[in-house]
């Protein structure tokens, strides 16, 4: 039960540190100068609150597809190739846009509440800010195919116990890219 825990409890460190880092990053290199996010904590804990889900799923995702393909400690390499393929391909179509909507409607409540200065926002109010066609075009059609399937093919290549860094180092990554193509 400890590894369990403690498991969890890591997977929200390393979210809340690493995520926040970088939207931090990303904000800065837009900004042209260092730039801390409106809502810092609160986003750190959002991270963080995500990590233990991204963590949760990948272990969800990652059994679900070895034990389908029979995977043991003896599989081939070709067995892990498709292993790691079809478990990102799984993943980044069915937990995948569930999770990038919810962080957006988190994002834009977080601006909501940060521009309206105490006003209450309600969830219409968020789902009003939010540009779902931009959401398809940009994520479900845009970085899902280009770079987190790619991206998390890499990372269930990986040993277990390295998926949720490397997941969290791939969200660095992103905002970089994201933040030079805006």
């Amino acid at each position: 039960m400890s590894f369990f825990t403690n498991q969890y409890v890591l997977s929200f460190i390393k979210f809340a540190i690493l995520a926040t880092l970088g939207e931090i990053i990303a904000s800065s290199i837009k900004n042209k100068k260092l730039t801390i996010p409106h809502s810092i904590g609160y986003r750190m804990i959002i991270w963080g609150l995500l990590g233990v889900w991204i963590a949760f799923m990948m272990g969800v995702f990652s059994s679900a597809i070895g034990a389908k393909l029979g995977m043991d400690e003896n599989s081939t390499f070709a067995i892990k190739i498709v292993f790691a393929i079809s478990t990102s391909v799984v993943m980044n179509t069915t937990f995948g846009p569930v999770f990038m909507v919810l962080h957006k409607h988190s994002d834009t409540y977080l601006d909501l509440k940060y521009n309206n200065k105490g006003e209450k926002v309600t969830l219409q109010n968020v789902c009003n800010n939010i540009d779902y066609f931009a959401y398809i075009k940009n994520v479900l059609i845009g970085t899902i195919p280009t770079f987190w399937l790619p991206a998390h093919t890499i990372t269930f290549l990986l040993p277990g116990e390295f998926r949720v860094i490397f997941a969290a180092l791939l969200s660095i990554c992103l905002g970089i890219i994201l933040s030079f193509k805006s």
